[in-house]
């Protein structure tokens, strides 16, 4: 047996801090982060995934909001998100418009013309006119083109807006 080297010492990698912005992807392991930058980066990406759909986003659900957090960062503390959005919205950080959130200052995504939804009141009903944030109930059955029924619900209830429900019904 010859001589044994001696190896140099491995040289320890530099763990990043950078925090999250609005432009990069979201760090399931970051511990650096304030649920409320969560938050903040969660309305950002659903709303850029909403306007990339030709949906209008005025704002993004709570529900929508905590699926979001649970899924990109595995946080699901339910107190810790209210009260993070009370204290975003009562510091001017987020805008709150009914049950749903956007980052203040940021801007509203418009879909273009040709995405926006179009409908025709087949029936129209009595009473009072139902405005985003009210709970209202529905029902409903879904047909194809031909006719064929794929869905159907008597006493259907949501939150106007809170993105609870595929977009058409929470434009009202």
């Amino acid at each position: 047996l010859g001589p044994i080297e001696k190896m140099p010492p491995k040289k320890k990698a530099k763990q990043s801090t950078k925090r999250l912005s609005s432009s990069s992807p979201p760090n399931r392991k970051s511990k650096s982060t304030t649920v409320l930058d969560k938050i903040k980066t969660a309305i950002r990406q659903l709303v850029l995934l909403d306007s990339s759909s030709g949906v209008s986003s005025r704002g993004i659900s709570r529900v929508a909001i905590s699926k979001y957090l649970k899924s990109e960062f595995e946080y699901d503390n339910a107190a810790a998100i209210k009260n993070a959005l009370k204290k975003g919205v009562s510091g001017n950080v987020l805008d709150q418009s009914g049950q749903s959130f956007r980052v203040a200052g940021d801007p509203v995504v418009d879909p273009p013309a040709a995405a926006a939804v179009e409908w025709t009141d087949s029936k129209v009903g009595e009473g009072h006119v139902a405005c985003r944030g009210d709970t209202v109930k529905v029902s409903y059955v879904g047909r194809l083109d031909d006719e064929t029924v794929f869905d159907r619900s008597k006493g259907f209830v949501f939150v106007l807006g809170g993105g609870e429900v595929i977009k058409g019904w929470d434009i009202g």
